[in-house]
């Protein structure tokens, strides 16, 4: 889901670092990629995987066409012959035990931000649940209906206008996952801890941080996990 991109570089973050990161994990191949919204941080690298590796489908929600990294990401797809399938609410795939349920977009009226038109899915096997919501923001996703969760991962990297207090009441999660680095937004807000933190002490949820999950541009790895300071 989404690849990440490096704004105002022309680092390589698919080619570079997300697809090393799965061939260290095995990955040979990927069924399914989805470009959650046209924001250069999460899609420009789909086309590096894209390029790097067999995909079997490339979901996305809103299909605009005057951006010019979503075009780039379309062109990809044409050339390495991926179907493109532009996903609504209510779409599924069930494969292996797993279940994927896209809960938004609708579709019917487009948002102005890009944010609010993020493809958001949740995640089943065997009785766990896990939600991945973008770049959504408060209300919007509390009003897709997420549902109890083992494994949130907060919308927006954790910013203030995200992860509000009815999302959390109503997903409940034992883990909520922050994919966030060095960064200028200062993400994840502190408001943002302070609300899981709030859930934590009612239902146990802990905080993750993920930064650089496989080979790093820098070399080193420096995924952090654990509660939040």
């Amino acid at each position: 889901m989404d690849s990440g991109g490096s704004v105002n570089s022309d680092y390589d973050v698919g080619e570079r670092t997300v697809v090393p990161a799965l061939r260290a994990l095995g990955v040979r191949k990927l069924d399914l990629v989805i470009a959650t919204h046209a924001d250069t941080d999460h899609i420009e690298g789909i086309s590096g995987v894209l390029r790097g590796l067999p995909v079997g489908e490339l979901w996305v929600g809103h299909l605009k066409t005057d951006d010019p990294m979503l075009t780039t990401v379309l062109l990809t797809a044409r050339e390495r012959r991926v179907p493109v399938r532009e996903v609504r609410r209510g779409d599924q795939l069930k494969v292996s035990g797993l279940t994927l349920n896209v809960l938004w977009p609708v579709g019917k009226v487009w948002s102005t931000e890009d944010n609010d038109n993020s493809v958001a899915v949740t995640l089943e096997s065997q009785g766990w649940r896990t939600a991945l919501l973008g770049d959504l923001a408060d209300p919007a996703e509390a009003l897709i209906g997420a549902g109890k969760l083992d494994l949130l991962k907060a919308a927006h990297h954790g910013s203030r206008f995200s992860s509000g207090e009815a999302v959390l009441a109503q997903t409940r999660p034992k883990d909520v996952l922050i994919s966030v680095g060095r960064n200028t937004y200062g993400h994840p807000h502190p408001a943002v801890l302070a609300r899981i933190e709030a859930v934590g002490q009612r239902c146990g949820a802990r905080i993750r941080r993920a930064r650089c999950a496989g080979p790093c541009p820098s070399g080193r790895r420096d995924a952090g996990c654990g509660r939040a300071a």
